[in-house]
């Protein structure tokens, strides 16, 4: 799968299908839900396996472990592909990278091979939505069978499914016939 690349776009588009629900997140944050999601669990297809480059592929898998408070391969993944900081150009012309137009933005380090900056931007993309907040609201959906992941945007951050049309009901069905199944409660 490929993509025409467009001047200043965003290079992970060739690989991702943003604004696919449920649980669409924010501009900032969307690539890095769209990009987990490329493993969708619930119909057992996995559009980069096999197709996209591997390190994006190894990139997503460590981006996933970590929604799920693994860091260890993030860790790993982040000494391989690294960052430097860019600067906003004296003519004020904003930092490549900083979409807030801050002056300072991390960035693919010079010299890095298309893979590697690719993988390094969704590298400084997870670090721009961990500083803006972002991240802790990408949860995986809490039926096993399912585990897309969506933005929650509930007040209080205690979503559970990726919908409550789907997921939820079902996770619900299911505690109901195991409370039924196992006989009333003794008082």
């Amino acid at each position: 799968m490929s993509a025409v690349k467009t001047p200043g776009a965003d290079p992970l588009d060739a690989w991702v299908v943003r604004g696919a629900e449920p649980g669409v997140a924010p501009d900032a944050t969307e690539g890095l839900r769209a990009l987990l999601n490329t493993d969708d669990r619930f119909h057992s297809v996995d559009r980069l396996r096999g197709s996209g480059p591997a390190a994006l592929v190894e990139a997503r898998d460590a981006l996933r472990g970590y929604l799920g408070g693994d860091a260890a391969a993030l860790g790993e993944l982040a000494a391989r592909y690294p960052l430097v900081l860019a600067a906003a150009a004296p003519s004020g012309d904003p930092a490549p990278g900083d979409p807030a137009g801050g002056g300072l933005a991390l960035v693919p380090a010079p010299g890095s091979d298309p893979e590697a900056a690719l993988v390094a931007g969704v590298l400084a993309a997870l670090h721009r939505a961990v500083a803006a907040g972002d991240w802790a609201r990408l949860k995986a959906c809490a039926n096993p069978d399912c585990q897309w992941v969506y933005h929650d945007g509930s007040r209080n951050r205690s979503g559970r499914w990726c919908s409550m049309d789907e997921c939820g009901d079902v996770m619900k069905a299911r505690a109901y016939r195991r409370r039924a199944r196992s006989g009333p409660a003794s008082a």
